[in-house]
């Protein structure tokens, strides 16, 4: 019988590794499938019952039907409302700003670079321009961010917290690696 978190983490490796293909379509949502099917499998091996693993069948369902070209309720827009701001902005655009945010502050604080210097450096690594992450950092600092932003910048703050002994060029090293990973993910 076969490890199911060996099996697990060998189908998220083969997931992630996919190519573009003339099969695949879309590769993020593609990898994305596969991701979630090899959990809702890892779920299943390990006796979670059906009805606690029904939220990802329906989830595989509606990605599967979108890839197929179906129509599926789950994976639609919801009801437009006029938003504050950009309201096209991804989740993984917000991910990366209040990451280059925080990464800016941590090296002000520490004093590594000017505040400029560092706008200038994390608008690289994420790859937008200084002037765009300047305003974005500067209506958070404001409170004119989306709530979700506002959550993940006071958790990039906690997780600093928590490592507090460590350097303050490793922490921005780390959060940098993050911020490529997640322009990745983007595509």
């Amino acid at each position: 019988m076969s490890d199911p978190l060996a099996n697990l983490l060998a189908e998220l490796e083969d997931a992630r590794n996919l190519k573009p293909s003339a099969d695949i379509e879309n590769l993020q949502r593609t990898v994305a499938l596969h991701a979630l099917d090899a959990a809702h499998r890892y779920f299943k091996a390990i006796g979670i019952e059906d009805r606690l693993r029904a939220p990802f069948m329906h989830l595989i369902g509606a990605m599967q039907d979108i890839e197929q070209r179906r129509a599926n309720p789950m994976l639609s827009p919801g009801p437009f409302v006029e938003p504050k701001g950009d309201h096209k902005t991804r989740q993984l655009d917000t991910a990366e700003f209040v990451m280059a945010s925080y990464a800016v502050t941590v090296m002000s604080d520490a004093k590594m670079k000017s505040t400029d210097e560092a706008l200038e450096e994390m608008a690289g690594v994420i790859g937008t321009t200084k002037s765009k992450l300047r305003e974005f950092r500067k209506n958070l600092g404001r409170g004119r961010a989306t709530d979700d932003a506002k959550r993940e910048f006071a958790a990039w703050r906690a997780t600093r917290r928590q490592y507090k002994d460590m350097p303050a060029a490793e922490f921005v090293k780390v959060m940098k690696d993050k911020g490529k990973s997640l322009h990745l993910q983007k595509g």
